[in-house]
C-alpha cells in the first residue's frame, strides 16, 4: 500500500510563495493564450523574441495571443526609456525583415505580429 503525503496549510502557502517569487524574478514572463499559426505562414519564433527581450534592461510579460505577441512592461519607465525600448525592439524586428512594434492603447501593450503570409 502506498503512502500519501499530505501538506499542511503553511507548507502549501510556502510552496506557492516560492513559486510566485521565482515567477516574479524572471525577466521575461510568457503567457500563452492562443498559439495557433496558419499553415505556410512565416512566423517570428517566440524563442528569438525572448532572447532579445532578456538582453533589455526592462522586465516584460509576453502574451501569445492569436496573431500577435503582446508585450507589457512590468515596471514603470520614463517616456524616454519607453521610446528607446520601442526603437530597439523595432530595430531587432527590422533586422529579421519583420513588421515594426506598435503601441496599442486598447490592448495596453506593445503589439508585434506573430506571423505573415
Amino acid at each position: 500500500m502506498s503512502e500519501v503525503k499530505t501538506l499542511t496549510i503553511q507548507e502549501e502557502e510556502d510552496i506557492i510563495a516560492r513559486a510566485m517569487a521565482e515567477w516574479n524574478a524572471q525577466k521575461v514572463q510568457v503567457l500563452i493564450d492562443d498559439d495557433s499559426i496558419p499553415e505556410n505562414a512565416h512566423y517570428l519564433p517566440l524563442e528569438s523574441l525572448i532572447e532579445f527581450l532578456e538582453q533589455q534592461p526592462i522586465p516584460v510579460k509576453v502574451i501569445v495571443s492569436g496573431e500577435d505577441y503582446l508585450i507589457r512592461l512590468r515596471k514603470y519607465v520614463s517616456h524616454e526609456e519607453f521610446e528607446e525600448f520601442i526603437y530597439s525592439l523595432s530595430d531587432f524586428l527590422r533586422r529579421g525583415h519583420w513588421i515594426k512594434a506598435v503601441w496599442s492603447r486598447e490592448k495596453r501593450a506593445i503589439v508585434v505580429k506573430r506571423w505573415r503570409r
